[in-house]
């Protein structure tokens, strides 16, 4: 399942996703994702790909249900869609909101009021 979530978003992905529970994976050929088990097992778990852009963050999340079968082979049992799914990529979308709004409630900080140059002499 893929999202992408509207920014300006004031945290990085990898900040995001281990404030989530999510653990970074690195593949051979340098490729970042997200793991995260699902229960108390290795399988299945939770595997995000994120992307970070000027105008955002691309979610695409997916539940490997099993380790891959095939010797040098990333083929595995993977739920791109479903319930399982859809309330975790909920769960992301909303964290990422709330850290949007803290942002926009930092910059819409209480503001002094001007004083017209009268009324700073005479109250």
């Amino acid at each position: 399942m893929k999202q992408f979530i509207k920014g300006p978003i004031n945290d990085h992905a990898r900040n995001i996703m281990q404030k989530l529970g999510y653990g970074e994976k690195r593949t051979r050929r340098g490729q970042i994702s997200y793991a995260k088990r699902v229960g108390s097992e290795r399988y299945p778990r939770y595997h995000v790909y994120t992307e970070n852009t000027d105008n955002g963050i691309q979610i695409n999340l997916h539940v490997d249900q099993k380790e891959a079968s095939y010797e040098n082979s990333n083929a595995h049992g993977g739920e791109y869609s479903g319930k399982l799914v859809e309330s975790e990529m909920q769960r992301i979308v909303n964290h990422i909101h709330s850290i949007k709004i803290e942002v926009n409630k930092d910059t819409q900080a209480a503001k002094p009021k001007k004083q017209n140059f009268i009324s700073k002499f005479f109250k």
